[in-house]
């Protein structure tokens, strides 16, 4: 049953009610990677290639911290390109070209004409977009061959998002950006597997949530956003103010989802918020959790980052209380890790309270970032067990 605005024994916001049928016997399923099997997604194997941690915007919850100076170096080209060869000849069709900030990599338009020449269908930038507002700039990655933009992008107002990028006037090249490259797609067919926004969710921002859909659904025109519940990591370990409890953001989740079914009806989805958090209406629905469950949507991806191999210990070990690593290999000659992303949030970045033990969505919940562990603790999380 779809969503309806009327009464329901279900939860209600603002005159709208979620009832649809729930099978309480369904335990969703998991593929290779453990992402949830969803029919709908895309099959093309993904690959992000970081291409040096350098960037022109310091968030206050930057994964990065403050790089270290061999950190800050490029990516060299040959060995761009020899990296791409590498995974297209593994399969892979889709990449994606991650930072730092990936748009001031000197050759970042010669990396994407590379990929369209090897034969990569799917051409991707994760940016915050400040440099994209040249449109001269734009224009030339476009003419390239990119077909994808995420822009990381986390208010709805100046004030907000220059104080969470600590830059100030960041917020106006980013709407111009936007709206440069949402004119583009629009009027000439560029970015043909989409133009979205990537917000971190944080305790600076998750109430805004609503306000946000607004600004970039109707004001910018723009019909894809993505939430990203903050990791706490670099900037933000440690960080309770910037990290909130999950039972304060699900209501917002929920009234976000509420009015995209039924006012904004263009693509929302979330991320990283435990499934044990989540509504049981919500959690029960596999239509609800194909359509705004990230994790069901995501492609199935490989990394590679550059390492000086200093984070990076032989798999199985354990170094320390937090660190692990089971799935990340490390190549001394070209000094990068390469890993699934799935597997490395699952089994090194995220933990498992203890209700994980007793919870019967545990072979396919990817658990919680360690990091809102170390500062919140478990005794929040309960067993799913009907």
């Amino acid at each position: 049953m779809p969503w309806v605005p009327a009464r329901a024994p279900q939860r209600e916001w603002s005159g709208y009610t979620l009832a649809v049928t729930v099978n309480p016997a369904a335990i969703p399923a998991a593929q290779p990677g453990n992402q949830p099997v969803n029919p709908e997604r895309d099959v093309r194997k993904n690959v992000e290639i970081n291409l040096g941690k350098a960037c022109n915007n310091r968030c206050v919850f930057c994964l990065d911290g403050l790089p270290k100076r061999e950190d800050r170096s490029y990516m060299r080209f040959d060995q761009l390109q020899s990296e791409l060869e590498r995974f297209y000849a593994d399969g892979y069709r889709s990449v994606g070209f991650l930072g730092g900030e990936p748009t001031t990599y000197p050759r970042i338009v010669d990396g994407v004409a590379a990929a369209r020449a090897l034969g990569f269908t799917r051409v991707a930038i994760a940016t915050n977009a400040t440099k994209l507002r040249l449109t001269h700039f734009t224009d030339r990655l476009l003419d390239a061959g990119l077909t994808r933009v995420t822009v990381s992008m986390h208010a709805h107002t100046a004030d907000l998002e220059d104080r969470l990028t600590r830059v100030p006037g960041n917020f106006g090249k980013k709407v111009k950006a936007l709206r440069y490259m949402h004119h583009k797609q629009q009027t000439q067919g560029h970015l043909r597997d989409g133009l979205s926004v990537n917000v971190v969710l944080n305790g600076w921002n998750y109430q805004h949530l609503p306000r946000m859909m607004r600004f970039f659904y109707q004001k910018l025109g723009l019909s894809d956003l993505r939430v990203n519940f903050i990791r706490p990591e670099g900037y933000a370990q440690g960080r309770a103010e910037l990290t909130p409890r999950y039972g304060a953001v699900t209501p917002m989740l929920v009234k976000a989802i509420l009015l995209n079914e039924h006012h904004f009806k263009r693509t929302f989805t979330f991320g990283g918020v435990p499934m044990c958090m989540l509504p049981p209406v919500l959690r029960g629905s596999e239509r609800l959790l194909r359509k705004y469950m990230g994790e069901y949507r995501d492609l199935s991806t490989a990394c590679s980052i550059r390492s000086g191999g200093g984070d990076v210990f032989a798999p199985g070990r354990q170094q320390g209380p937090r660190m692990t690593n089971t799935v990340v290999r490390f190549d001394a000659a070209d000094q990068r890790a390469r890993f699934n992303w799935q597997d490395r949030k699952r089994r090194d970045l995220k933990g498992q309270p203890a209700a994980c033990a007793h919870c019967r969505l545990v072979d396919v919940c990817e658990g919680v970032w360690k990091g809102y562990l170390d500062i919140w603790g478990d005794r929040e999380f309960s067993p799913v067990t009907d």
